[in-house]
């Protein structure tokens, strides 16, 4: 728990996104480059990683956190981590949902035991502002993905009236969302969190900076169902964070 907490702070900057997940250019690479620079990369972290240590999770793994997040290719475990091998337990799929992925958040908590599910929406994440539109036109099985955002987000659903209006109405959908994949996990896994076995936390990777932390921050807005940003900061789970470094870290745009 200590190490994730401080761990916070390791983020990396990245760019920003559009409508309903989709790039604004094609790929640059040609799928022989693709696989000339993965066989590279993947040569050269073989070379400054001896056996001892990928021995020590050979035959077990030990992951430290369970982890549902977004398939969005601009969130990845080494903004928590810099090596995050055998330490997050991850699941990804549009809009960091457990409805869709369940049987593997059971697995990470129920087999693994990891003392911390997190929860990681982000900025800009074209599920949700596709969420917050008209996506009939999207494939069935994307379809049937976006559905399960309707409920957090219908009171949201076209009430922006310009694109500046839209923008704000797009991260409060953001932290609606995760608040209530929190609530979905508290209600399957009461148990372990009044035992004190699991801690909970929804938090918000934010790559454009709209809390005003800096890009590539992680910031926590809701522990257990607690949204209120004072008492978050007051809990035990805390106690090594400076203040400077709470006020950084947790934070929330909406009540």
């Amino acid at each position: 728990m200590k190490k994730f907490i401080l761990s916070l702070g390791v983020a990396l900057g990245l760019s920003t996104f559009t409508f309903a997940g989709h790039s604004t250019s094609e790929p640059t690479k040609t799928p022989s480059e693709i696989m000339k620079e993965l066989i590279t990369q993947d040569s050269e972290f073989a070379k400054e990683h001896h056996h001892d240590y990928f021995s020590v999770f050979q035959n077990k793994q030990s992951p430290y956190i369970t982890m549902i997040t977004c398939s969005d290719a601009r969130v990845h475990e080494n903004i928590l981590e810099k090596d995050p091998i055998n330490k997050i337990f991850s699941i990804r799929n549009i809009g960091n949902q457990l409805l869709t992925s369940f049987g593997s958040v059971d697995y990470g908590v129920y087999h693994l035991h990891t003392p911390v599910l997190l929860i990681l929406g982000h900025t800009h994440c074209g599920a949700v502002k596709a969420a917050l539109g008209d996506y009939r036109n999207e494939s069935f099985d994307i379809i049937k993905e976006l559905d399960h955002l309707f409920i957090p987000l219908k009171d949201l659903k076209g009430t922006a009236k310009n694109k500046k209006e839209f923008e704000k109405i797009w991260i409060q959908g953001v932290e609606r969302n995760v608040d209530y994949q929190v609530e979905m996990a508290l209600k399957k896994y009461k148990k372990e969190v009044k035992e004190g076995k699991l801690t909970v936390i929804g938090a918000v990777d934010d790559f454009i900076n709209a809390y005003k932390s800096g890009e590539g921050r992680i910031i926590i807005i809701n522990v257990n169902d607690e949204k209120n940003v004072n008492n978050i900061k007051k809990m035990k789970l805390f106690k090594d964070l400076s203040p400077k470094l709470k006020a950084l870290y947790i934070k929330r745009i909406t009540n």
